[in-house]
């Protein structure tokens, strides 16, 4: 079969534009289920090390309830087991006096995500007070 410039099909040498089109249409499909891959990857490790920081916090907050209005301790860091899953990770607890009769227990939990150069805080408040609970 002759082409216009008088030469068989099969003398031809490179890609045609179809065969071309095609090919960078693939690599941008790969391209693409690669990046969103990576980002199903850091989100659901953010959202593991959401969880784990929330459960630390909701941990100590459980345990100064249970230890009433006249022991709870007062403000400053405090060390659990699960902060080593975090990252550069920090634990801190503010009582303050919410009035007369009740305390204010803020607990935040810090940490550094590798991605990020600020870090991810989580934070729970609570009141206890003197008699009954809240």
């Amino acid at each position: 079969m002759l082409n216009f410039l008088g030469k068989t099909r099969k003398q031809q040498r490179g890609f045609s534009l179809l065969e071309i089109i095609i090919t960078i249409a693939i690599i941008g499909m790969i391209l693409l289920l690669y990046q969103i891959f990576l980002s199903n990857l850091f989100l659901s490790r953010d959202a593991k090390n959401q969880e784990i920081a929330l459960r630390i916090a909701n941990n100590k907050i459980e345990e100064l309830r249970a230890v009433g209005y006249d022991s709870i301790p007062s403000s400053g860091v405090f060390s659990d087991t699960q902060l080593n899953l975090l990252s550069q990770s920090s634990a801190a607890m503010t009582i303050t006096d919410f009035n007369a009769d009740t305390k204010q227990v803020l607990v935040t939990i810090q940490w550094f995500e590798p991605t990020s150069p600020t870090p991810k805080t989580i934070s729970l408040t609570t009141l206890v007070t003197k008699v009954g609970g809240l």
